[in-house]
């Protein structure tokens, strides 16, 4: 089979592997489309650790089931999440799942951007999922950074009423979008400085679009004009820019809510400024990947058409043109998000 291996953006190379054999708990899925992450680019945080087969969002169909599982079939269509919870840790009591120690520790073998990849019993038995059949394998792909939002909006503890701003409209930011108005949200207003992710986000149904001042204090004055308020209830930064992020804590309203959705290098830092937290009770949070419940919502998102799956997905690429894939999404030029097909 053919595999994609990541030494770093420009470097991938398909090498030929023998296809894996799945043990007795396990199960052997046929790739047909996997999504590129903006975490497939981040040479930071991959770099040190290649050589790597990179690829966490994955669809296919089930080419081979070991004898213990019995709740799949040769031929299903599925999604695999890449990262399962243990359910019986401190964490997974709390409904912490991501922070779960098994979580971090359990992959698809040897990755999503390969021919044929090995998911555990684990994988089968908590969040391996059955594509309706009006879900294509590309809109597969999508559950896992659609499931990566809801995550986020459920922490934030999103109510109908609430008031929100989003700091960024790329792929991610798009689907915060889509599933704001979901959950009811009408005062929305979302910032990007790009003039074509300014097009999309309007296309995208979002009632309010605006290029933020670059003094933060000024765009946090002209928020509390449109909102009639001292801020917006819920910030969302996507954005891993430092200066969205020293925006997103200027926007809050009191007693507010500030959620950390993208991350920057380990080197850069904010500056915080405790006692304007403190006197307006303002609580900063960060959301990591995804759980079990999220990827089950997600998929129900993408069959019913809530979330468009095909207006998000701009670049189509072999397994061979992965680089220019990775390329592609760094460069942010009109790229939503871009997809393996083999």
């Amino acid at each position: 089979m053919k595999v994609a291996v990541y030494y770093n953006n420009q470097d991938v190379r398909v090498e030929d592997r023998p296809i894996p054999q799945p043990k007795s708990s396990e199960i052997l899925v046929k790739t047909k489309s996997c999504g590129v992450c903006v975490a497939d680019t981040m040479e930071w945080y991959l770099t040190p650790r290649a050589p790597l087969t990179l690829g966490h969002e994955p669809a296919g169909i089930i080419e081979e089931v070991g004898e213990e599982i019995n709740n799949f079939k040769k031929g299903d269509r599925v999604f695999v999440h890449h990262h399962v919870p243990c359910l019986v840790c401190e964490h997974c009591r709390r409904g912490n799942f991501t922070m779960c120690a098994n979580y971090r520790k359990t992959h698809v073998q040897p990755g999503g951007f390969s021919e044929y990849f090995i998911a555990s019993g684990e994988h089968a038995a908590k969040d391996t999922l059955l594509l309706p059949e009006n879900v294509s394998f590309e809109a597969g792909t999508l559950v896992e950074p659609l499931a990566c939002v809801i995550h986020a909006i459920r922490k934030a503890g999103i109510k109908a009423g609430d008031s929100v701003a989003l700091i960024g409209t790329g792929a991610m930011g798009l689907m915060f979008i889509q599933c704001l108005l979901y959950w009811g949200v009408r005062k929305l207003v979302v910032y990007e400085v790009l003039d074509w992710r300014i097009r999309k986000a309007k296309e995208f149904g979002a009632p309010y679009v605006l290029v933020p001042d670059k003094d933060p204090e000024k765009e946090a004055a002209r928020l509390r004009d449109l909102f009639h308020s001292d801020g917006a209830d819920k910030v969302f930064i996507a954005a891993k820019d430092i200066s969205a992020m020293n925006l997103g804590m200027r926007l809050a309203n009191k007693g507010g809510t500030v959620v950390f959705f993208a991350t920057p290098k380990p080197e850069e830092s904010i500056p915080l400024f405790p006692s304007y937290i403190f006197f307006n009770e303002i609580t900063l949070t960060s959301t990591y990947s995804a759980d079990h419940l999220d990827t089950r919502m997600a998929l129900d998102l993408i069959a019913s058409g809530d979330v468009s799956a095909d207006k998000l997905i701009s670049h189509r690429y072999p397994l061979e043109n992965l680089s220019d894939a990775i390329l592609q999404t760094v460069s942010r030029n009109e790229s939503l998000k871009c997809v393996i097909n083999f």
